[in-house]
């Protein structure tokens, strides 16, 4: 996980070092100020009037975040995620809080449809980010976490019909041994009557 902060941290400081290009000369104030928009919109978490600036473009503040909580225990962010909002500030930091190692299945399965449901909201870059850095590497835990709960299933199923078969063979077993019985003491008494 911190080989994948340290790659997200590149990737959005090269990303917002973008924001800080600044507007040609010459051009008119309309397709500069659609520049800066479009410039912003690209590397935002969601519209400028859901969440505060500060959060909202600033790179360097989800990657300062996701950092920070790294060595958090699961009730600890646990605690955190049902303390937050439902804006996408909100969401962001929730899903952030539950890619934690410790994290239970079921709470990074319920992340999964919180990244679902914000990305449609982010801007195509953002989008991208999100899908590489957490959707498809927490998709992929999820998915090997399910098999090897299927697997430990069918084995546990097999062992129980293991265990099953040797009841009803060892049954079968003493039934065997006590009609062997009875035929040796019927063959002996007729031996016997014989004398």
């Amino acid at each position: 996980m911190t080989w994948r902060v340290g790659l997200v941290a590149v990737s959005l400081l090269t990303l917002s070092g973008c924001e800080l290009i600044g507007n040609r000369k010459g051009a008119d104030k309309k397709v500069e100020m659609t520049e800066q928009a479009e410039t912003k919109d690209d590397f935002c978490i969601s519209s400028v009037t859901e969440i505060a600036l500060e959060e909202n473009c600033n790179m360097a503040f989800w990657l300062n975040y996701w950092s920070d909580i790294e060595n958090k225990t699961w009730p600890q962010r646990k605690i955190q995620i049902e303390a937050l909002g439902h804006d996408s500030s909100s969401i962001l930091k929730k899903i952030l809080l539950s890619q934690g190692k410790a994290t239970p299945y079921q709470d990074r399965l319920r992340a999964q449809g919180w990244i679902e449901s914000l990305l449609p909201r982010l801007s195509r870059p953002m989008r991208n980010f999100m899908s590489v850095a957490i959707y498809q590497p927490s998709q992929e835990l999820l998915e090997m976490e399910s098999a090897l709960v299927s697997l430990s299933r069918i084995s546990t199923d097999r062992s129980k019909q293991n265990d099953e078969y040797k009841i009803l063979i060892d049954k079968q077993k003493s039934q065997i041994e006590q009609l062997l019985k009875i035929e040796a003491s019927i063959i002996d008494k007729v031996n016997g009557d014989k004398l």
